[in-house]
């Protein structure tokens, strides 16, 4: 006796085996006229500006702004209860992370995440543009590493867009 034959089933495997698919045609009336293709770097380019700190008008407080920034950002709950942890310890109108807050363990502490999390966390908010490491020129933390709290460039926008009312 012979095994019964199986039809295949395809996997993902067999993607890469499959023929491309013919191009789409449009009518003459609807062709595309022909655009330049825009460079690879200047995508990179204006992604990396557009996460840049932003720079805040006078009137505007970065407390205020950087909430409800938080509020609109697509962040993870764990990225937002760390950001909005960290607020609590920054100058209201600078955002430099202040002298009380020793370390991750107490920041862990404070959000109720392991030191792990709040490391995870830490590097998200600052590959976002949420959170800059910078080293002091002044005062008597001279030659320290500390964070300071930011507000992405297309936030900023995004937040002035949307009037006071809205906000």
């Amino acid at each position: 006796m012979s095994a019964p034959v199986r039809p295949h089933v395809p996997s993902p495997a067999d993607l890469a085996h499959r023929p491309a698919p013919a191009p789409a045609k449009t009518p003459a009336s609807r062709a595309p006229s022909p655009r330049p293709a825009a460079p690879r770097a200047s995508v990179a380019t204006s992604a990396a500006s557009l996460i840049a700190p932003g720079q805040l008008e006078p009137h505007e407080m970065l407390r205020r702004m950087y909430q409800q920034g938080m509020r609109i950002s697509r962040m993870h709950p764990e990225a937002r209860l760390t950001a909005l942890t960290l607020l609590g310890y920054a100058n209201f109108r600078t955002g430099l992370i202040n002298k009380h807050l020793t370390g991750t363990r107490e920041l862990a502490h404070d959000t109720g995440l392991t030191e792990g999390q709040v490391l995870v966390q830490i590097e998200v908010l600052t590959q976002r543009g949420w959170l800059t490491r910078r080293v002091l020129d002044v005062g008597p933390r001279t030659g320290q590493q500390v964070l300071q709290l930011c507000i992405p460039t297309v936030v900023l926008q995004q937040l002035r867009g949307r009037g006071p009312a809205a906000t």
